[in-house]
């Protein structure tokens, strides 16, 4: 029985979070440190086949822009710019402008394998060498041929930028490389789920930098749901 209740109330909890957004259609609305933060006001706009999605409250500004108009999944803070979401806020005469761009930081993702390399078993704790940082540390999964699989993340290091190329080190090998997708300070994706009659629904979220300050502003289960875009 308390096992139906649990249910029940989380079911209930979605429902109502659904119904939140759809009841301000169109709208966009974001988790914003544990707090609810909605957009007064949005605005879609397509340039050179690419979608600007600005919103604003009282006294800030987010906007996010992705490469192309189709349903898929944008990744942040990496070396396309193409796919990025600024925040701005300004209070009392005084603005921070925050970013998902090129910044230097611990790892947060990394891509799948560039070059396998050849020689390699599976491990634990392995260094890296190369790119802008230091400390990357992994465990790794060889195939059947020496060649590395699969790596995952033990220490994410520091001083790192999105596009670093690192070599990945057991005893004298070091002939297998992997990328740095983006950082800690400086990451996340816009998903566009569906296009309808010109109108935009999707979800988001990222963390983006004030390269002047260093201050990091995090957003969370970010949605916008029928935004339209003039002349679609």
């Amino acid at each position: 029985m308390k096992n139906i209740l649990v249910l029940l109330v989380s079911v209930l909890s979605l429902t109502s979070c659904v119904n939140d957004v759809q009841k301000n259609t169109p709208a966009l609305q974001a988790k914003f440190n544990n707090n609810t933060w909605r957009a007064t006001q949005a605005s879609v706009e397509v340039v050179n086949g690419a979608l600007v999605i600005t919103a604003f409250t009282l006294n800030e500004t987010v906007i996010l822009q992705t490469s192309s108009i189709n349903p898929g999944t944008y990744v942040l803070g990496t070396t396309n710019s193409s796919n990025s979401i600024s925040y701005s806020k300004e209070i009392g005469g005084v603005s921070n402008n925050f970013e998902t761009s090129i910044y230097a930081g611990p790892v947060y993702t990394l891509s799948n394998v560039v070059i396998p390399g050849n020689g390699y078993v599976s491990s634990s704790n392995l260094s890296t060498t190369g790119g802008s940082g230091s400390g990357l540390r992994l465990n790794v999964v060889a195939n059947a041929t020496g060649g590395l699989a699969s790596v995952s993340i033990v220490a994410r290091g520091e001083g790192y930028v999105a596009g670093d190329v690192l070599n990945i080190v057991q005893g004298i090998r070091s002939n297998a490389t992997i990328r740095v997708v983006n950082v800690q300070q400086s990451n996340g994706e816009i998903v566009i789920e569906e296009v309808q009659n010109g109108a935009f629904t999707g979800s988001f979220k990222f963390n983006a930098v004030d390269s002047g300050s260093g201050e990091v502003v995090t957003f969370s289960n970010g949605v916008f749901y029928q935004l339209s875009a003039a002349g679609l």
